[in-house]
């Protein structure tokens, strides 16, 4: 026996036509009712559906791109592979919910609930429990890069092998939650409670951790490059083979033997000496004034509070690196890869940062893609065609500089200051919060 309903065309409009009477206090308007409804590859795009009942419903491969399900109930609903791009889902009601191989870029889930929760359906009048046992939210494979799910309730989740690179996830639950080998690079778990949760094999590169909770959290084999871990306990994690920052025994003997083999690496172009290599090293508040760092490899190393003014650094890594509050004034940093690097209010007051020219006759960009760039100041720098893309720069001084060609798509730049700046052929698409002088 068929426990589902199916509708018409002409019945689900009828029923999202009478909802939005509902949501005006209109006229015989009613809440739609989608309980144990059969509503697979159904086209939801861009409805309104605020506070609808899909509660049980089948919602496989249906496609809810930019549709607004907030307050909704979708209590034990099947949403495997359904489209729920940019769908705005905050405070909804996804308590045992499958939504393995979902889409769910960017969307907004706010405070949404998604912990488990037993799936009931609708019979003779009465409910009845589907299984004695709690059922669990499947996310496994789904896809929600960049998606919103701030003060999410997660505890349980199954999010196994999911793409969560981007995602805002201050303040979340996922006590118990299983994100194994799960991408979440570049997401913000600042306070959130990752207790007994599993991580293992996880990548959290560049991933702000600051203040989460982290009890007997299992991170083995996970990857922490460039993450930021201020205010948090690791003591009780267990980080086996985990990938981190490891500190060195003496910072400067150490760092000052590699910087004469980088010296002599350079003047022997590469017959003599080693580059640089020190990646994943801790070198806070170290003095690198005036030194010729040209393709060193800092990359995921912390840096905090760094002395670099003056210094060339042209077609070095330092992508994953924190930078916060480093001193890189009138530094040459041409073909530079800043990529993910954490670099809230750093000082990069005039410098050289234009493409690097090569020998081929080709040029390479200065990489600042997906950068943390609050507060920076950038006043009169040469920025002639860096790549920007998807970087925050609120609120950072971009005052005279020369921005020409400059890649600035998917931006953030509340109250970035442009003023005085060249922006001839600079790209700010999709830029939000931009304010032109």
């Amino acid at each position: 026996m068929n426990d589902y309903t199916a509708l018409t065309p002409m019945e689900f409009d009828k029923v999202v036509e009478r909802h939005l009477r509902f949501l005006d206090s209109r006229r015989d308007g009613a809440r739609a009712n989608l309980k144990f409804h059969d509503l697979s590859s159904a086209r939801f795009a861009g409805r309104n559906l605020a506070g609808a009942d899909f509660t049980g419903a089948k919602l496989r491969s249906a496609d809810f791109r930019g549709a607004n399900l907030e307050g909704a109930c979708l209590f034990g609903a099947d949403l495997a592979g359904a489209d729920l791009t940019e769908a705005k889902m905050a405070k909804a009601d996804l308590r045992g919910a499958a939504l393995r191989g979902a889409t769910m870029v960017r969307a907004i889930l706010t405070e949404a609930d998604l912990r488990d929760g037993y799936l009931v359906r609708h019979k003779n009048g009465e409910f009845e429990a589907k299984a004695a046992e709690t059922q669990h939210v499947e996310l496994s494979d789904a896809k929600l890069r960049g998606a919103r799910l701030n003060k999410a309730k997660l505890s349980n989740a199954f999010i196994l092998q999911t793409d969560l690179r981007d995602t805002d996830l201050r303040g979340s639950v996922f006590v118990r939650a299983d994100l194994s080998c799960s991408d979440l690079t570049g997401c913000n778990l600042e306070g959130a409670d990752l207790s007994q949760a599993n991580l293992s094999g996880a990548k959290l590169d560049g991933a702000i951790l600051s203040r989460a909770i982290l009890r007997d959290t299992n991170l083995s084999n996970s990857s922490l490059v460039g993450a930021l871990l201020d205010g948090v306990d690791l003591s009780m994690a267990n980080l086996t083979g985990a990938e981190m920052v490891s500190r060195m025994g003496n910072v400067e003997g150490e760092v000052g033997a590699i910087l004469r083999a980088h010296h002599e690496w350079m003047l022997s172009n590469g017959v003599k000496g080693q580059r640089a290599n020190l990646s994943k090293k801790d070198l806070t508040g170290q003095d690198f004034t005036g030194l010729n760092l040209s393709a060193a490899n800092f990359r995921g190393a912390i840096l905090t509070g760094a002395n670099l003014t003056g210094s060339i650094l042209a077609m070095a890594d330092l992508g994953l690196t924190d930078l916060r509050g480093v001193q890189l004034a009138g530094a040459d940093i041409r073909g530079t890869c800043f990529e993910r690097a954490s670099m809230n209010l750093a000082n990069l007051a005039n410098v050289i940062a234009g493409p690097m020219e090569l020998r081929s006759g080709q040029s390479w960009q200065t990489n600042f893609k997906a950068a943390r760039l609050g507060a920076a100041i950038f006043t009169s720098a040469d920025l002639r065609q860096c790549n920007f893309c998807e970087s925050d720069l609120s609120q950072a001084s971009m005052a005279n500089t020369d921005l020409t060609g400059a890649d600035l798509k998917d931006t953030v730049m509340t109250m970035t200051d442009l003023r005085g700046a060249n922006i001839t052929k600079a790209d700010f698409r999709g830029a939000k919060d931009l304010q032109l002088p």
